[in-house]
């Protein structure tokens, strides 16, 4: 009778051991929605902006057109949709170093990992110093459109009066938003592939 008992206790174990491990590879989003870490979730790039949170450190898969890839060392390119104002923020991997300027206006499939960037009082109040004392620096937290206008660091030889007005805009924002931070959310690419618009076509005939 012990080991029947015994080995039922085992068995019990065992059980609850496997549940365990299937948990710690799965994580819950925000809406209780599990997601697998290793899985990549398509994301429709119109609903990025609602969605990002719940997926920050995890791969997702957007689709969309690339309308600005930054001069400066192509280390941001921008994607967008027709059909949506939202315009994601795409960062290099280190394999992927850096985006040539070439793709600009191609239809774009992106895979990356979702990043968040705060901004609280300190970045705020750090920036405002900078500005006061001209002595800008470069920074890419914050850029986007999130607020109605790039909110973005100008860097040396930036517009004082511009600076100041993104700084105002921001710690109204985040004023208004009863949090202690604002977060801006971009993606860094893993990889991506450019879609071509005749196949498309074809298959749309088809």
């Amino acid at each position: 009778m012990k080991k029947i008992f015994l080995g039922i206790v085992l068995l019990g174990l065992f059980a609850t051991a496997c549940v365990n491990n299937n948990v710690k590879d799965e994580a819950t989003a925000e809406d209780g929605t599990e997601v697998a870490v290793n899985e990549i979730a398509l994301v429709s790039l119109a609903d990025f902006d609602s969605l990002a949170s719940n997926y920050v450190g995890k791969k997702v898969q957007l689709e969309g057109t690339i309308d600005h890839i930054c001069r400066h060392g192509g280390q941001r390119a921008f994607v967008v949709v027709p059909e949506s104002d939202t315009r994601v923020k795409i960062t290099p991997d280190e394999t992927i170093a850096a985006f040539n300027t070439e793709l600009e206006g191609s239809q774009v499939i992106v895979v990356g990992v979702v990043e968040e960037q705060r901004i609280d009082e300190t970045y705020i109040k750090e920036w405002e110093e900078e500005i006061k004392a001209g002595a800008l620096t470069t920074d890419d937290k914050g850029e986007g459109t999130h607020l109605g206008g790039n909110v973005e660091k100008g860097g040396e030889g930036a517009d004082l009066d511009e600076e100041m007005e993104k700084v105002n805009n921001l710690r109204q924002s985040l004023l208004d938003s009863g949090s202690d931070h604002l977060s801006f959310y971009s993606v860094m690419c893993t990889s991506f592939k450019v879609v071509d618009q005749q196949d498309d076509e074809e298959d749309i005939e088809n």
